[in-house]
């Protein structure tokens, strides 16, 4: 009683043979507040124990309420492996692309490229230390070649699409070096469809393509809540800076149409008590 605690929002069955082997994200029946249950705007919400993540005491609540992206963020880093050495792109700067890139950064891989599209983006990954010249706007022409000439014509090792679009996983797979990682990360905008030449590009780079789902609970040093949680315990990052707009419960109205309307550059919205 009266502990600050943060909220795994899977519910998971408990049944399958995902969940009997530990791997709740893959669950085959799970429940999601938020989602699939009310959540965080209703006047109530029962949560299981085993959903609660106590928090450590310098971890505020609003740094708390990132933990869930953060930790798919995690998830799609911890489950393709990338090395120090290894050459890695990300593509798409929203939330999770972003968070993504600051994880990767704290991980120690430094040879990084970063795909976005807008100068708010841009500005926010220089603000991570990444240099201008490992920056491209998607939009343009030449981003493929520059990356190509940067990489030696070689591609990256490892690459994650986290946009969810058919242009953006075909960049992907022509910018990937042979045996190299594809990580699929974005949720997809509409049907997925590889031609023949792009489909060649995957057999004869023997790329691997992998995809990514959700953040992993197991109560333990293991799983990717607490190894967000440790990282923020030992002020290793600081997500709090991409808190864009704070608005009071009475303006979250206002909130969810920023994020809706795209009517202001955002990263995170987020309501405060």
């Amino acid at each position: 009683m009266g502990k600050r605690v943060a909220i795994f929002p899977l519910l998971p069955c408990g049944n399958c043979v995902p969940c009997k082997s530990g791997q709740y994200e893959m669950c085959r029946s799970y429940g999601y507040l938020g989602s699939r249950a009310n959540g965080g705007f209703a006047e109530y919400v029962a949560v299981p124990v085993w959903n609660l993540i106590e928090l450590p005491e310098n971890v505020s609540y609003e740094v708390a309420a990132m933990l869930e992206p953060m930790a798919v963020a995690v998830h799609a880093m911890r489950s393709i492996k990338p090395e120090k050495d290894d050459a890695v792109a990300v593509c798409g700067l929203g939330t999770i692309g972003l968070l993504l890139t600051m994880f990767l950064k704290e991980a120690g891989i430094d040879n990084l490229f970063v795909i976005g599209n807008k100068e708010f983006q841009k500005r926010n990954v220089l603000d991570l230390g990444i240099p201008e010249e490992r920056y491209f706007e998607g939009s343009k022409k030449d981003t493929a070649s520059r990356i190509m000439e940067q990489t030696g014509n070689l591609g990256v090792d490892v690459f994650f699409e986290c946009v969810g679009k058919n242009e953006t996983i075909q960049k992907a797979i022509c910018l990937t070096a042979p045996g190299g990682r594809i990580q699929l990360v974005g949720n997809p905008a509409s049907d997925m469809h590889f031609d023949r030449s792009t489909y060649w590009k995957i057999l004869r780079n023997q790329l691997t393509v992998k995809g990514t789902w959700n953040s992993s609970l197991l109560h333990d040093d293991t799983d990717d809540w607490c190894y967000v949680l440790e990282r923020l315990q030992e002020g290793k990052i600081r997500p709090e800076h991409y808190i864009t707009q704070r608005f009071c419960l009475d303006e979250l109205e206002k909130g969810l149409h920023i994020m809706r309307d795209k009517t202001e550059e955002y990263v995170k919205v987020m309501i405060v008590l």
